[in-house]
């Protein structure tokens, strides 16, 4: 197996260079010196606010600085690829949102060991200064039948919760209001991706092999085993066998997704599906959902959370009510948060009718005119 190409200048440096590109072509953006963490170039703005942060290991872009802005998070902390950030630079994050004048300090983690502890560490250290500051952890995965000692993993609804609780710190909520409605989201929300192709961190060969002919089911977003290797089958197949896989009541993971329901979906790109596919997979979702009955609400479909450059997809479904519409559709400077409409949604294609092209009655006849006569004589 070879070594996958990549775009990059070199290994040690690539993830440097990523935060390097994604600050210089953002103006609200800027580095904490010393440290892979974007935070905010209006920290002014921050004071009397909860701040925000969220992190983890690089490789899965926009995610996360690319959720950096007025409305979402305040900072990103970012580790080497596929790898938790340290705690010394989480600490420091913490810190400076806390010398900003933030009214409290949030951290999003996804469900992972590493991140956990690391961000666990920096939680406490910050505690014993005197800093405000909780943590929630996205634990969205609904792939797995029975609980694993780890819990379920953080996947894409990650993605969400960094724009509800973004809405409600630009609202001025304090810090405990908005760790309980997370909370509350965090029980309502479900992730599942599946996969055609691997993918590889730089200067490595891929961590997975998929027969031509194969696509795999329940994978995490570095690569992890997933529940099931079957053969390809269409999108519609593909996308009904996941949906239902991710609402079984037999599954301990699942989600409850009743006729009636109203929810968020979101059609994650894992990296290197194309846009043709993307497009289609969130047809066949769109499709399959309405046939149950459930009223989509807002629908998100581009690359939110990747896995470097993993060809497959992710499906994200969420519960909402009008209040976490509000929060979702409230506006943020984030580049990398999807310009979504803001109504609820049918499966049904908008089709314009062309025009009729019958000729309209006039005086002169069809044989004759200005354009015929001189037709004629072209031809002529």
């Amino acid at each position: 197996m070879h070594r996958s190409k990549k775009l990059i200048n070199s290994v040690d440096n690539c993830v440097d260079d990523a935060l390097d590109g994604i600050v210089a072509c953002n103006i609200g953006m800027q580095l904490l010196q010393g440290h892979r963490i974007v935070i905010r170039s209006d920290l002014k703005n921050i004071k009397g606010k909860v701040a925000l942060l969220s992190g983890g290991g690089s490789g899965h872009e926009p995610a996360h600085a690319g959720y950096v802005g007025v409305g979402m998070l305040s900072g990103a902390i970012a580790g080497d690829v596929f790898t938790s950030p340290p705690t010394g630079s989480i600490s420091a994050a913490i810190r400076t949102m806390d010398r900003a004048g933030a009214a409290g300090v949030l951290l999003i983690v996804k469900n992972y060991t590493g991140d956990r502890l690391n961000f666990g560490l920096a939680l406490e250290e910050a505690k014993a200064e005197g800093i405000a500051v909780e943590m929630v952890i996205v634990a969205d995965d609904c792939a797995f039948t029975t609980d694993k000692k780890a819990g379920r993993r953080g996947l894409c609804g990650t993605v969400l919760i960094h724009k509800m609780a973004g809405a409600m710190s630009e609202m001025g909520k304090p810090l405990d209001e908005i760790v309980e409605k997370l909370n509350i989201a965090l029980s309502k929300l479900g992730t599942m991706g599946i996969c055609l192709s691997p993918c590889s961190v730089p200067g490595s060969v891929p961590n997975f092999n998929l027969e031509e002919d194969e696509l795999e089911l329940g994978l995490g977003i570095h690569g992890e085993a997933g529940i099931e290797r079957i053969k390809i089958i269409s999108a519609n197949e593909v996308i009904q066998k996941v949906i239902d896989h991710m609402t079984d009541p037999t599954n301990e993971s699942h989600l409850s997704v009743q006729a009636g329901d109203h929810i968020v979906l979101v059609v994650n790109n894992l990296g290197g599906l194309s846009c043709l596919e993307l497009n289609i997979v969130a047809k066949s979702a769109m499709k399959y959902l309405e046939s149950k009955e459930v009223v989509i609400e807002r629908a998100y479909v581009g690359s939110l959370m990747t896995a470097l450059e993993m060809g497959g997809t992710s499906l994200t479904l969420m519960h909402t009510d009008s209040e976490q519409l509000k929060l979702l559709d409230s506006h943020t400077s984030a580049p990398g948060w999807p310009n979504a409409g803001k109504h609820h949604l049918t499966r049904k294609c908008k089709v314009l009718n062309v025009p009729s092209l019958e000729t309209e009655y006039t005086d002169t006849p069809s044989e004759s005119g200005p354009f015929v006569d001189k037709a004629r004589s072209v031809l002529d």
